[in-house]
């Protein structure tokens, strides 16, 4: 008998996870070999210029993959561009880990990076898409934890190969060690369910109910829940289509029923967010600035990157148990103040120098990953996949992920050069930004917890752009009477919703 229901729904999440743990590991790797004296000398002894660059070509790979995913993905659904990511991810990870050049590395980094912005533009489509609504936000936020796995065993891999007395072998097997991950991912995605949402769109009634009922663990075709999610997603297509939501081009128009261009800048915005709260300045770094910038030595520097990275495993939960209570919004708030005070507090005192500031500042390193795992670990991811409508939602999610990508690479090339130069003041840039991002989620951002997938399009239809005070800065209670009501006005729309419906029986 297939697997389905909720052991289905913890597999999705662990087969989406496994990119996102790619993701993490690659983000950890970095931070320990360029402390390896036989890989700088391989690449020519790079200035801190070039160290950034090697660390940073990966994410502008990253940006290319996922602006080329707008071309074929919705064509090819969302499983297969999946498949297509991890095999360039494989190829760069061999690529950088026989290289014996600068040049040769650099090409590993954009190839591998490549890939990875394919399956990041994709797979929380694809998780959003399939599991279940009152699901949807536990589990989606859960395979985030995957992220920080990634990123803890990458320190502790650094940690453990520092005691090798072969240095080649010391950074080749941290670099060759992201392949096992991608094997895992090309061996389990193949027997995954395909996002019934695009079934759906291109003409597979049949296949959409089987897996709807499979991911919610039903042989009923009367169930009320998989009726539900069936009318709702022919609703979605109605007034997507009936508004001038159905073609790429759309996405950069702002029609007051369907409002696609402010879907793209919230969601482009709040990634440029993720990425100037610090994190990739911490991420790929954090070895290399506890040894520079805090003043500890070189092994104490990696086994407290190890620590590090055990506890942002540990704080990835806390999205799991707190965002279906308190909501998105609130996550991003809160998440944005507390990173704000870490690296105010790095920066005062990185300053001041003294032993006991050194103490607090590692401990200001370690909270600020527990209130980015909060705010920005899981919630935007999420977030970005839930606003974008239906028809665009996998080229929507293409953009907002470049976003990430762009600005991911913006601050990895700056932090070596920046850190060096300005010290202390350095950290001060991401405490400004941090600070300044509250206001604005709390002006523009609605909330989407508590609302099905397709009940989320009424946040857009015909509203105005400041949702603070509104019904929509509050969490929904899985309702449909607003998408219900919309459709209903739709001009000869009335009668239309169960048409796909029967076709599916």
């Amino acid at each position: 008998m297939a697997i389905q229901g909720q052991a289905l729904c913890i597999l999705m999440t662990v087969t989406c996870g496994l990119s996102y743990l790619l993701y993490g590991y690659d983000q950890g790797f970095m931070s320990g070999i360029l402390l390896v004296d036989d890989y700088l000398i391989t690449m020519g002894n790079p200035s801190s210029f070039m160290q950034g660059l090697l660390s940073s070509l990966y994410t502008l790979g990253c940006f290319i993959g996922s602006i080329f995913s707008m071309l074929f993905s919705e064509r090819l659904g969302r499983k297969n561009p999946i498949l297509i990511g991890t095999s360039f991810i494989l190829i760069g990870a061999t690529i950088q880990t026989t290289s014996y050049t600068r040049a040769q590395f650099l090409v590993g980094r954009i190839v591998a990076g490549f890939g990875t912005g394919l399956n990041t533009s994709l797979i929380p489509v694809w998780q959003a898409e399939t599991l279940p609504a009152r699901k949807r936000e536990k589990f989606g936020a859960l395979q985030y934890v995957l992220v920080c796995t990634g990123a803890s065993i990458s320190y502790w891999m650094s940690y453990a190969l520092s005691f090798s007395r072969n240095e080649s072998f010391e950074w080749r097997f941290a670099v060759a060690a992201q392949c096992v991950f991608g094997i895992l991912l090309l061996a389990v995605v193949p027997w995954m369910p395909e996002s019934p949402r695009w079934l759906f769109i291109h003409n597979r009634a049949d296949q959409t109910l089987a897996v709807i009922m499979r991911m919610h663990g039903t042989t009923n075709t009367e169930d009320e829940e998989v009726q539900t999610e069936i009318r709702l997603i022919n609703q979605a297509i109605q007034l997507e289509e009936r508004n001038g939501a159905s073609k790429w081009i759309h996405l950069f128009k702002n029609e007051k029923e369907t409002q696609n261009l402010r879907r793209i800048l919230l969601g482009w915005w709040l990634m440029f967010m993720v990425m100037w709260s610090g994190v990739c300045s911490i991420g790929y770094y954090i070895s290399y600035l506890l040894e520079h910038s805090v003043g500890l030595d070189h092994n104490l520097s990696l086994l407290l990157s190890g620590f590090n990275g055990l506890w942002y495993l540990l704080s990835a939960l806390i999205p799991f148990l707190v965002i279906h209570r308190i909501g998105k919004r609130w996550c991003l708030m809160i998440g944005a103040f507390g990173m704000g005070c870490c690296f105010l507090t790095m920066s005062l005192t990185i300053r001041s120098g003294t032993k006991a500031a050194s103490v607090v500042c590692v401990i200001a390193f370690f909270l600020y990953y527990t209130f980015f795992a909060l705010g920005f670990l899981a919630v935007p991811w999420l977030y970005n996949a839930e606003i974008l409508p239906l028809h665009l939602r996998s080229s929507g999610n293409a953009i907002t992920t470049s976003s990430n990508w762009i600005w991911n690479f913006a601050t990895v090339m700056m932090t070596p050069s920046v850190m060096s130069q300005q010290g202390w003041k350095g950290y001060l840039i991401f405490t400004v930004f941090n600070f300044c991002f509250i206001p604005f989620i709390y002006l523009f951002y609605p909330e989407t917890t508590g609302r099905r997938l397709e009940e989320i399009d009424a946040i857009f239809y015909k509203t105005g752009p400041i949702v603070a005070g509104t019904e929509w800065a509050r969490k929904g209670k899985f309702e449909t009477d607003h998408l219900d009501r919309m459709v209903d006005g739709l001009e000869n729309g009335k009668g239309a919703a169960t048409s796909y419906v029967e076709d599916a029986y």
